[in-house]
């Protein structure tokens, strides 16, 4: 409905014309889209379905250059980048907050009907389309693809008859450079073909102050061929080949913020010390992002990496404890290495038609995609202000080991002279380096079959068979994070004979990683996903004025994974297993999982058009709707150094599918003459296992969670004098979670102080009895030390109740009974203290989830824009445009904690375009985010080896620029 403004534009000239009248006081006759919403052409106005759509001249109007750009024009749409290189697009409260293996999007992506997983809808322009449409709502027995938050359906121009084209050149603010354009060659009534492409490059929104350098630059690109076919009244084809390239400096991800974690000054009535806090921080702890101390630096003994670093002496605490607070733009980075995006994809679309009769009709979509993509971050995006020792730190957990202090510091002046750490992948450096790495490949195959009917009675049908492979070949998806520290920790085992760890560690070479090494995290995954489904609907025509439709879909899908092991600091060889094991995962193993999904799902819908004396036509509809999206798996975890990680740490190896019961009820609009149209509708969804993940344990871990939504939406248009054009959507959104549990990590006590943090022996958080470890902390006089904190954190550790008594007698000098006071053991008072421990990094304080909001779900999204046409001398147009966009406050996290609040923001675009269409010529000047605001769109908590910091994302800074075009 919101590309009627679009409109506005365009059909101003023929009504006048129509009319005969130029008088500034007549309203515009408002001018409808034609779209597809429902797989047959139809206008907008007179679709039973929730759906915003822009042609063409819209998006140029209002710089709706691509995906990231459509929620500023779309009631209860949300949009914000993700974490690892994605992207979650929701509306109505459904999108993307999954990370695992068959973890689909909620809302469907298309190119001409044809369902594409990975795509670029958040970084490539929308270029040479016809239009965009954006369904809200379950999909499915329209769409090939299913859908539990509605689809995205962009329409590419087709060749048309004759010669013609257009170019356009682009400059703006940071350098920006950019070509837009088309050729058309009708060669015969039979064969067409057209060509389009763009190419955009820009210095960088942000600066690496580290490096001196502009970041966050873009350089990317795409072509497409289109060529059609029509030797006949029955047969038509057209056969479309793109192919998309981006090689730069964007920020996967933004800023890093953290309030620092300096550690407890006292455990009950214990006073800690500064090696007990090393052992007792998280790095970061939770606040509000929006202070000033929330640009603070990570504490880096929170992390595994400097945990390690402290383990061996070649750092004595923070190594950040100097580092000033960062600045508050949210695009500038301080990086040992500047940020690498690469992007790549080629995709072919092939469509066919047949009239089997005049009444039948079959389809054909067959679809293929082949996506590459890489990127590399330094993974802490800040640099330590204080190197590695040059002589190890004392309190060290290996001295003693090795015959006393001093040859240990013979050997760990050998291995690390000067402090510095020569890691193959990181550089050599005596400061902490930590950088990430990611490549992924994905092949997805489609096809799909459908027949229709256009019979003049009043029933009708559409049906068809449908089937989709995404496959990742084995090996081709990985995570990598390569640090110094896990590099020394692993020159150090390996020069003690691999005593630390129960053997040599493969130390890789050369950067990127190639897998062969175990000195860094790799986390990898391949499998393949097929679905096959069958839809159709029926459409009745009860009377002139009610259709009723009825629609079915049964869908099959299969997902096949190879999970394969963690091998962080696992010893004895390199490389990855390619043995299958049954079960369990170890590290000469992986395990092959597979699942299969079923679900009937479907549509019903009512549509009424009733003649009524104060509209010139209103359509009210009905629908009941049932959605689905598939299940999948959990990526594996390590809970113990030096041992293959598999498993989901005591979660479900499998997360459940999503399904969606809503109901829906609509009308629209069009009055005074077409001057108006007014459309809304209310809608209630009853939403059975939302997907949700979260970081644990080095693992993204899925769970499933039920909700209930509701909510209205308003979208107007309205000329009320010639040539102006004004337009406004509202949107009211309640996300509400029904039930249920979950685990903050960012937060494991919950603020209860019976319960004290740990880290454990790998890095990763544990919780514990507060008066039982004061206690113990006393009779010790602090001499447990590191390894004695970390050992008591049993659930991450390799060390029983009788190991631990035996540590207390032989290193903390306790006598038999205190021992047994604490570890539990037969005779004690029941343990003190074990009682509390044998927790693993997820255990923790639950959070009732019950009434807190979805993610990403303002209460209120609110978008008003206006348009005037100057008619000008010599068939000149100048048309002004101005768009504001508010959304409310809002979470980025089902716990709604104080480190989750997302406050309010808006945005103001603006353009003026002076057009001749007769000498074809377009000049157009334009500012995008023009109050400049940096507010926080989405944030990502990361894990407790990696300190707990928190990734933020933003918009784009403003923007602004001027474009020519000449069309020929």
């Amino acid at each position: 409905m919101a590309a009627i403004v679009a409109l506005g534009s365009t059909a101003q000239a023929a009504t006048a014309a129509a009319s005969g009248s130029s008088s500034s006081d007549q309203p515009t006759t408002l001018g409808e889209l034609v779209i597809t919403a429902e797989r047959h052409a139809e206008n907008l106005q007179d679709t039973p379905i929730a759906v915003s759509a822009f042609s063409e001249e819209k998006l140029k109007t209002q710089r709706l250059d691509g995906g990231q750009n459509l929620e500023v024009s779309i009631p209860n749409a949300n949009f914000s980048r993700g974490n690892f290189g994605g992207y979650n697009f929701q509306i109505r409260g459904v999108g993307t907050k999954v990370v695992g293996s068959g973890g689909t999007s909620g809302v469907s992506f298309n190119i001409n009907e044809l369902p594409v997983a990975a795509n670029h809808f958040a970084d490539t322009d929308f270029y040479d389309v016809q239009r965009v449409e954006v369904l809200r709502g379950p999909q499915g027995t329209l769409y090939g693809r299913n859908a539990t938050g509605g689809a995205v359906n962009v329409i590419t121009n087709q060749p048309t008859e004759g010669f013609g084209g257009s170019i356009t050149g682009e400059y703006g603010a940071y350098n920006e450079r950019k070509l837009t354009g088309f050729l058309n060659f009708g060669l015969n009534d039979e064969f067409r073909v057209r060509l389009a492409g763009f190419w955009k490059k820009t210095d960088g929104f942000g600066h690496n102050s580290f490096t001196g350098h502009h970041v966050d630059g873009l350089d990317l690109g795409s072509i497409r061929a289109t060529v059609s076919f029509k030797p006949n009244d029955k047969f038509s084809a057209y056969l479309v080949f793109e192919h998309y390239q981006e090689n730069d400096t964007r920020n996967r991800v933004g800023k890093q913020l953290c309030i620092k974690d300096p550690g407890p000054s006292h455990i009950g009535s214990y006073t800690t010390n500064a090696l007990d806090r090393e052992f007792t921080t998280q790095g970061c702890v939770p606040g509000t992002l929006y202070q000033n101390a929330a640009y603070g630096t990570l504490n880096s003994s929170g992390t595994l990496g400097g945990e390690l670093t402290n383990l061996i002496g070649l750092s004595s605490g923070d190594v950040f404890a100097t580092h000033p607070l960062q600045n508050h733009n949210l695009h500038d980075i301080e990086s040992a290495i500047d940020p690498y995006y690469y992007a790549r994809s080629e995709m072919v679309d092939l469509h066919m038609e047949y009239r089997i009769t005049d009444t039948l009709t079959l389809s054909s979509i067959t679809g293929f995609n082949h996506n590459w993509g890489a990127s590399a971050e330094d993974y802490n995006r800040l640099v330590p202000t204080i190197p590695f020792n040059t002589v190890p730190d004392p309190n060290n957990a290996f001295a003693s080991a090795v015959g006393g202090q001093g040859v240990y510091t013979f050997i760990y002046q050998s291995l690390f002279p000067g402090g510095v750490i020569n890691d193959p992948q990181t550089g050599a450096s005596n400061k902490l380096n930590s950088f990430d790495y990611g490549n992924t490949e994905g092949i997805e195959w489609t096809q799909e079959f459908r027949l229709s009917s256009s019979f003049s009675g009043p029933l009708n049908f559409s049906g068809g068979l449908f089937y989709s492979s995404e496959r990742n070949p084995q090996g081709t998806v990985n995570y990598y994070v390569e640090s110094s520290s896990l590099t020394a920790f692993s020159m150090l085992n390996n020069a003690l004979g691999g005593g630390v760890l129960g053997g040599p560690v493969t130390v890789g070479q050369g950067y990127p990683p190639n897998g062969v090494g175990h000195n860094y995290y790799d986390a990898r995954f391949g499998g393949i996903l097929q679905s096959y489904a069958a839809f159709g609907e029926a459409y009745w025509q009860a009377t002139p004025d009610i259709k009723v439709t009825a629609g079915l879909r049964y869908t099959s899908d299969k997902l096949n994974n190879t999970q394969y092991p963690i091998l962080l600091l696992v010893p004895g060889f390199s490389g990855f297993p390619s043995v299958n094991c049954t079960t369990v995962v170890s590290a000469t193993c992986n395990v092959n999982q597979r699942h299969t999904w079923n679900a009937l799902t479907g549509r019903f819908n009512v549509d009424w058009t009733p003649h009524l004396s104060f509209t010139d036509k209103t359509l009210v509809y009905f629908t009941y709707s049932r959605g689905y999206k598939g299940g999948g798996f959990n990526t594996p975890c390590q809970g113990n150094l030096g041992q293959a990680g598999g498993g989901a740490c005591g979660y479900a190896l499998q997360f459940s599918p999503e399904f969606i019961d809503a109901v829906e009820l609509g009308t629209k609009n069009t009055l005074m003459n077409g001057a108006l149209t007014l459309n809304g509708d209310f809608f209630y969804y009853n939403y059975k296992n939302y997907q949700i993940s979260k970081i644990v344990a080095e693992s993204s871990v899925n769970e499933n969670i039920n909700a209930k939504i509701y909510g209205v939406e308003f979208e107007g248009v309205w000329s009320p004098v010639r040539n102006l054009t004004l337009n406004a959507n509202v949107g009211y959104l309640h996300t509400e979670i029904t039930g249920g549990d979950s685990i903050d990590t960012m937060n494991l006590t919950q603020s209860d102080p019976t319960y004290t943090l740990l880290k454990t022996g790998s890095g990763a958080n544990c919780i514990v009895d507060t008066a039982g470890l004061a206690t113990l902390l006393n009779a010790t006089s602090g001499a447990l030390g590191g390894a004695g904190l970390t050992k008591l954190c049993s659930g991450n550790a390799t060390v029983s109740a009788a190991d631990y008594n035996a540590f207390l007698v032989n290193v903390a000098g306790f006598s038999q009974g205190q021992a047994n006071a604490f570890t539990g053991a037969p005779g004690s008072p029941g343990g003190l203290l074990y009682t509390y421990s044998g927790r693993a990094s997820i255990d923790g304080v639950g959070v009732d989830l019950k009434g807190k909001q979805l993610p990403n779900s303002p209460h209120w999204t609110l978008s008003f824009g206006a348009q005037y046409v100057f008619e000008l001398p010599g068939e000149w147009k100048a048309t002004l445009r101005g768009d504001y966009y508010w959304q409310a406050a809002s979470y980025a996290r089902i716990y709604n904690a104080v480190n989750d609040q997302l406050k309010p923001w808006n945005n103001l675009n603006a353009t003026l375009t002076f057009s001749n269409a007769d000498k074809g010529i377009d000049l157009q000047l334009w500012v995008k985010n023009l109050t400049n605001n940096q507010p926080l769109t989405d944030t990502y908590v990361t894990d407790p080896t990696s300190g707990m910091f928190t990734n933020v994302f933003t918009l784009d800074p403003r923007t602004y620029g001027v474009s020519l075009t000449k069309r020929f």
